[in-house]
């Protein structure tokens, strides 16, 4: 089964807009990612292995788009096992 990146880049875009909105905190990118706050908060010091993030008064906040981005990115470097 093939399915394009352009569809599956909408269909993740549209879940996560419905679920948190167009800009997520740190803790519902850490939640969407499945990875604890503090290795989000690490990582973004760092600057490595992160989605883009904006700086705002209310904190760091991070578009949807980057994090869908993050995770296609993440997704393409994975290994396939067949079993």
């Amino acid at each position: 089964m093939n399915i394009s990146s352009e569809i599956i880049f909408t269909s993740m875009l549209q879940a996560l807009i419905s679920k948190y909105g167009v800009m997520l905190t740190s803790k519902d990118c850490a939640e969407a990612l499945g990875i604890s706050t503090r290795t989000l908060d690490e990582r973004r010091k760092l600057a490595t292995d992160c989605p883009e993030f904006i700086e705002a008064k209310k904190g760091i906040m991070f578009p949807v788009q980057n994090v869908v981005k993050y995770q296609l990115e993440k997704t393409k470097q994975c290994i396939k096992v067949n079993y």
